[in-house]
Parts: structure tokens; C-alpha cells; sequence
């Protein structure tokens, strides 16, 4: 009898290992999230106010390709929405991460803060593969005043993935990030499915999406965002201005001249500059949102279908 009790009292601890601890994250604190609220966070909600509240109602589900583990940007942009569906290369990491590290997570947060995304090219290196984007939304959930409810590990026959229920600003809402490459070689029907067939697809958010929606290997996502987006929030990186149809209406934000960095100036679209050169005053963006942060002004485009 004793024996069976201890074994059940190993199998419990082991149990208790594995359970994710993210009650830590309650108390957590970043410096540059302060001076992020302090100082862009008010001109971004301003622009939401102004400019997105009508059509945020509109959309309840916000798919967000090429957003890696950033959701600090949706939850602000579309604070109504119910589910949130954010695709990146980076692993989701697994149960058993290590929670001592707030230090690492100040160091991985410190690009999304400060410019409005994070770097791909750094973030193999600065997120170990043990860890994975976890804890970084954990963290972005806390320093949103959200608290987080439930967390599921889901492996799809597209990759794998974190569901995370969580309240934020009184509403339930849903966390689902997936590890995926979508490539046209790798993109499979099950992921859109996936996508279409659970009604997340209101609202599609492409930010430092590195041109990748201009190339014809990411042709068939940018079919699928054009065939299925209700509203496209976007900057000058998304998807081409000259594929939206007519059925889109344009509504254009800040300043175009070129796009921001060497290594960009092939994608650089005419069609989009006489657009904002036409000679009617568009409305600034006093925040970072895309390349060029705090050295040229952003260029939003809102597209709602209709």
C-alpha cells in the first residue's frame, strides 16, 4: 500500500512539473513596455478610435500571417475581436520552459517594443529552441492585463500549436498560434481549411511581412487573404495595392515615398505612390508600424471588402 502511495505521489510531482507555470507572469514587468505605454501606446489607441472602430466590429477573428509571436499589435489594433491566429517560423516551445528568465524575455521583447516587430533573422538567436515563443505571449498577456485561463498543446497535420484562452478588457478570448512556413511548397489545403472552416478570417493584420506577399512562392496565401478578408490592415510590405480588386475599398494612413532599407528597393510600387501623391492630405501615423521606425513615417492602408 505504502509503495502504491508513493508511486501516485512521484506521478503527481511529474504531473505538476509539466503543468505550465504561468502564474509567475502575473507580476511581470517589462521597463520598455512602461515607455511604450507612456507614449505609444495613447496615439495608437487615438488612431484605433478614430479610424478602425467602425470596422473592428465588424470582424471577431483576426488571422495574422507572418506575425511570429507578436500580440501585443492585434489585441491593440482589434481589442474586440475573440480569437487571435498568429503563424511564425518559431518553435511554440513545450510545458516545462524555464521560468527565471524575465531578463531574456525583456531582451526578446525589446524589438516588438521599440519598432513595432520583431527581426526573423534574430530570433533563432535570441529565443532558445527549449523555450520557444511561450513565455514571450505569456509575458505580452500580462503587460496587457489580460490573465491567462487555459493552455493547450495541438499538433496539426500543418504543424504544431498553442491554444491560449485568456480575458482581456472583460472578454474571453483565444490565442491560437501555429508554426507553419507558408510557402507555396509547404502550404497545404488542411491549414486553410483549418483557418476558413473556423471562422478565422475577419480581419487579416501583415506588418514587416519582409515583401514576402509580393513574391509568387507566397502566391497562394495571397490568393487566399484576397478571396477571404473582410479587412486588410496592412503596410507597404503586405499584399501588392494593385491586387485588390474592386471590391476592396482603400483607405490610406501616413506618407509613401519608397520602401524603408536597401535591401527592400525592389519593391518598390508606383501604383501606391501616386496614391498618396494625389494630392489629398492622408492622416499621419505617430507610431512605429512596420519598417522605418522613428526614421520615415509608416504607411498604413486599410482595405474593407465592400
Amino acid at each position: 500500500m505504502k509503495f502504491i502511495v508513493l508511486l501516485l505521489s512521484i506521478a503527481y510531482s511529474c504531473l505538476a512539473i509539466a503543468e505550465p507555470s504561468y502564474d509567475m507572469f502575473k507580476t511581470y514587468h517589462n521597463s520598455r513596455f512602461s515607455k511604450f505605454k507612456t507614449f505609444t501606446r495613447p496615439k495608437l489607441e487615438d488612431f484605433v478610435n478614430q479610424h478602425l472602430k467602425t470596422v473592428s466590429s465588424e470582424g471577431k477573428a483576426v488571422f495574422y500571417p507572418f506575425g511570429g509571436p507578436d500580440i501585443i499589435y492585434p489585441l491593440m489594433l482589434f481589442p474586440q475581436a475573440h480569437s487571435y491566429i498568429l503563424v511564425g517560423l518559431e518553435p511554440r516551445g513545450n510545458k516545462d520552459f524555464n521560468t527565471g528568465i524575465p531578463g531574456t524575455i525583456h531582451k526578446q521583447l525589446d524589438s516588438l517594443l521599440r519598432r513595432s516587430f520583431f527581426v526573423t533573422a534574430d530570433m533563432s538567436r535570441i529565443i532558445p529552441k527549449n523555450q520557444g515563443v511561450l513565455p514571450l505571449f505569456l509575458a505580452q498577456i500580462t503587460l496587457m492585463n489580460g490573465s491567462v485561463k487555459e493552455l493547450k498543446f495541438v499538433d496539426h497535420s500543418f504543424g504544431k500549436s498553442i491554444e491560449i484562452s485568456f480575458m482581456h478588457l472583460n472578454l474571453e478570448k483565444k490565442l491560437i498560434y501555429i508554426q507553419a512556413n507558408m510557402v507555396n511548397q509547404n502550404l497545404t489545403g488542411d491549414f486553410l481549411n483549418f483557418i476558413k472552416d473556423n471562422n478565422f478570417f475577419d480581419i487579416c493584420i501583415l506588418k514587416a511581412s519582409s515583401y514576402l506577399l509580393h513574391q509568387h512562392s507566397f502566391s497562394k496565401v495571397r490568393a487566399f487573404i484576397l478571396a477571404n478578408a473582410k479587412i486588410v490592415l496592412q503596410d507597404d510590405s503586405g499584399v501588392p495595392i494593385k491586387e485588390f480588386s474592386k471590391n476592396f475599398t482603400l483607405h490610406l494612413f501616413g506618407n509613401y515615398i519608397k520602401p524603408y532599407g536597401k535591401e527592400w528597393e525592389g519593391y518598390f510600387q508606383k501604383d501606391l505612390y501616386k496614391m498618396y501623391h494625389d494630392g489629398t492630405i492622408k492622416p499621419n501615423v505617430p507610431f512605429c508600424y512596420g519598417y522605418g521606425c522613428a526614421k520615415s513615417e509608416a504607411s498604413i492602408i486599410l482595405a474593407v471588402r465592400g
